[in-house]
């Protein structure tokens, strides 16, 4: 085993995203050549670019990469994947997880997984030597009854999110709104759901073009629309100067901070769009049907964010928006569930990797 080696994968290898992503651009920046880097991935030739920086790429399903699984001291992932990975004693499998906010039933709260997925979910879970935490809410509920863990947890935050509450966060909103080509005041509102079991038929529809309407009574011409589709839930956006399709941009967290209404259903980013203060809005006309098939922790009214039904209680919510409001409702929300955000989450996973060794 090598004290060094560090390989890392991001969502079953299809992504260089999330967490891992951040730590492992942390590694690069702040400690050069102190660690061998791995990345595994399912098509290594579309990330040929890390190899600027020194670091090694495996296709994700291999035996070069099992290899490598096998000798590195670090292992690290944002969605579990340990089931079939002997851990090797002085070895750490971290599941740095990629949601900022668990609301809804996942792994071993998910109705549709079956006793063989939970099976597997739990000898993950037997695997994985350390979890990072958001919040007190995932630290000392959702992870016992999502994964049945009760291991040592990093209660700092979440690398992904790390710049979204430092002082990077004001570099970054003016490159994103840089990108999209709007002033610093213009009003930014972002649509941003989860995906479904049923794909893009079972997704639930905001009318873009109707909101438009709303934004241009609010603000005038200085407004942007942006549409955010799941990766597994991806449609079209209506041909309009004000709205964007930005599913494609390859990092969310890069799109957050420019955000100031934040309009999603069950999706974590809900947590990233509170940490920037957004204004949040909850559309979710198919939340009894959602929560028959994924479960929910509460009922959504007690979220801590309003809610729509419809497109018509949409409308109604974007007139009453008040940025100001939207603020401190966010700060609420983030009191609510305890935030352990630091803006320092790779930094101090980084020393938690230091004191392994």
């Amino acid at each position: 085993m090598k004290e060094n080696r560090v390989i890392f994968s991001s969502y079953r290898g299809y992504q260089y995203a999330c967490n891992p992503r951040y730590i492992s651009e942390y590694l690069v920046r702040e400690h050069p050549g102190e660690y061998e880097i791995i990345w595994a991935f399912q098509k290594p030739n579309d990330f040929c670019f890390l190899k600027e920086d020194g670091i090694k790429l495996v296709k994700y399903n291999s035996l070069t990469r099992f290899f490598y699984e096998a000798t590195a001291k670090y292992s690290v992932n944002n969605i579990g994947s340990f089931s079939y990975l002997p851990l090797r004693k002085g070895q750490e499998h971290i599941n740095t997880w990629h949601s900022g906010f668990d609301m809804t039933g996942c792994a071993l709260t998910e109705p549709k997984n079956d006793k063989v997925m939970c099976k597997t979910l739990r000898m993950s879970s037997n695997e994985t030597t350390l979890f990072l935490s958001s919040n007190r809410w995932f630290s000392e509920f959702a992870l016992q009854k999502e994964f049945d863990y009760y291991g040592e947890v990093l209660n700092y935050g979440l690398p992904r999110s790390d710049d979204l509450v430092n002082e990077n966060r004001i570099r970054l909103e003016k490159k994103m709104r840089e990108y999209l080509g709007v002033n610093s005041d213009t009003v930014i509102f972002m649509y941003g759901p989860t995906w479904r079991y049923g794909g893009i038929k079972d997704n639930p529809h905001v009318d873009l073009l109707q909101v438009c309407e709303i934004l241009e009574k609010k603000y005038g011409d200085n407004y942007l629309v942006i549409k955010r589709s799941h990766h597994l839930a991806k449609e079209k956006v209506p041909d309009s100067k004000h709205i964007k399709d930005m599913t494609e941009y390859p990092n969310v967290e890069e799109i957050m901070p420019a955000v100031n209404i934040f309009v999603s259903d069950y999706s974590s980013l809900i947590w990233d769009a509170s940490l920037i203060r957004s204004y949040v809005i909850l559309f979710t006309p198919d939340v009894k049907q959602y929560a028959e098939e994924r479960t929910m922790y509460k009922p959504i009214n007690e979220w801590g964010y309003p809610v729509a039904l419809t497109q018509e209680e949409l409308n109604e919510r974007l007139m009453e928006v008040d940025l100001e409001k939207g603020k401190r409702r966010a700060m609420e929300f983030l009191n609510k569930y305890g935030s352990y955000e630091t803006g320092k989450a790779a930094e101090y996973f980084y020393s938690w990797m230091k004191s392994k060794q």
